[in-house]
């Protein structure tokens, strides 16, 4: 998240909004007042506002259109540390040069989906995963460390009074919380990136390594006067590792142009707490969530026990009797290669809705950099899947709920550079 309007004025795959609360240009003022002041700006149609994010988007690949990757790559904030991700629009995360490429690439037109929506569909925990959200918080917080664990403990209960999703702390790893700690499913860092975010977040789709919350020191600089906590900053923040989108990347805000690839849970909410108020937004810098951000995460999550969703804001469709699964069957492929650029298809493995569909990918000798590639029904593209890790390496896992209305799983490998690996595939067929 980057700093608020006294110290920056605005930025998923991903343009305005950091969380940093991030601005679009970075301002500086030693004196910050009490209270930031909103310009809410002028109101417009949605179809002006998608007029004004299809302009916004043409003059951005105008820019570079001449441009190399590596003038973009230089000018990318990178952080300075092991590990360190690339960030882009404020508060999103590029875990590596070969995803920043890809979003080079699709900021000059020339790709397709964002990283946290798949075709029409929200990149988010499976139904045994929302349940496990484990995490560590690093002592090196030092004399914040109390604070870091009560503030992520208050985020994280706005999410589960509200959605079926258990946030756990286990304090055991704090002692060696770090990126490569395999006992949790994500750690809470402390940074000093000099203000270029107040925090930073992740997505669901990423791998260990990169599911990092990173908070900046100047999260425990703000004007304790002021609306702006570190405790707002965090449910925002967590609102991100539970797949949710910047609200002002909507053409209603007209604003802070992201890109178009998101699918909306609910109407337009210019209150919402994933709403950065120097996009014109409503609401203020208390960054709590609204009707419609609660009913909004039960729907993808089902609702949490005693929450009951507003089906004026958001209703789910009803569930649709499907065949009777007969138990998780497990099919497995070894010494497998792949050329650069070539395909390898396996299935169509017969799934049921409702289950849970696994696929790892392990490398073997001289693994290479093969992608694992998923959709339901049809063969994945490059451009079209339901998950592709899409990792350096041979190391890559799909874990996902089989959606309502689908009969199989396609499954394949694609050769970013020559490949060697094995492949083991976990699926529910149905009785009949």
């Amino acid at each position: 998240m980057k700093r608020p309007l006294f110290s920056f004025t605005c930025t998923l795959v991903v343009g305005c909004l950091s969380f940093g609360f991030a601005a679009c240009t970075h301002q500086s003022s030693s004196t910050p007042p009490s209270t930031p002041v909103v310009d809410s700006g002028p109101r417009m149609t949605p179809e002006q506002g998608q007029e004004l994010l299809d302009e916004n988007a043409k003059v951005q690949r105008e820019s570079w259109k001449n441009k190399t990757f590596e003038e973009f790559k230089a000018q990318t904030f990178k952080e300075p540390f092991e590990g360190g991700k690339y960030i882009v629009n404020g508060d999103t995360p590029i875990m590596d040069e070969k995803h920043l490429k890809e979003f080079f690439d699709r900021i000059q037109g020339r790709a397709g989906l964002s990283i946290n929506t798949v075709n029409g569909q929200d990149t988010a925990w499976n139904s045994v995963e929302k349940r496990q959200l484990t995490y560590c918080v690093s002592t090196t917080f030092g004399q914040n460390y109390d604070a870091m664990v009560a503030d992520i403990k208050a985020a994280a209960d706005a999410w589960e009074s509200v959605a079926a999703v258990d946030y756990i702390h286990v304090a055991g790893e704090d002692a060696s919380c770090t990126a490569s700690n395999p006992n949790v499913l994500f750690d809470v860092r402390p940074v000093n990136v000099n203000g270029q975010y107040l925090a930073r977040a992740f997505f669901p789709d990423e791998p260990r390594s990169a599911r990092n919350v990173l908070v900046d020191n100047t999260s425990f600089q703000l004007d304790p006067t002021g609306k702006l906590s570190l405790q707002g900053i965090l449910r925002h923040e967590l609102g991100h590792t539970l797949g949710f989108r910047h609200e002002h990347t909507r053409p209603d805000s007209g604003t802070c142009f992201e890109d178009n690839n998101w699918r909306p849970l609910t109407s337009y909410d210019a209150f919402s707490v994933m709403h950065y108020p120097q996009c014109n937004g409503q609401g203020d810098w208390a960054l709590t969530l609204t009707a419609i951000d609660r009913s909004g995460a039960a729907c993808v999550y089902d609702p949490a026990p005693g929450f009951t969703i507003d089906t004026s804001i958001c209703q789910g469709a009803e569930p649709i009797p499907g065949p009777v699964a007969c138990g998780p069957k497990t099919e497995t492929f070894v010494d497998q290669q792949v050329a650069k650029n070539a395909w390898n298809a396996y299935g169509p493995f017969p799934v049921v809705p409702g289950t849970l569909l696994e696929i790892v990918m392990h490398g073997e000798t001289n693994p290479g950099d093969p992608d694992l590639y998923v959709r339901f029904d049809q063969d994945p593209q490059t451009n079209a899947y339901a998950c592709r890790p899409y990792l350096t390496g041979a190391e890559e896992t799909c874990s996902l709920d089989v959606p309502a209305n689908v009969t199989a799983a396609h499954v394949r490998v694609r050769g970013y550079a020559t490949g060697h690996y094995s492949l083991t595939v976990t699926h529910t067929p149905n009785t009949h």
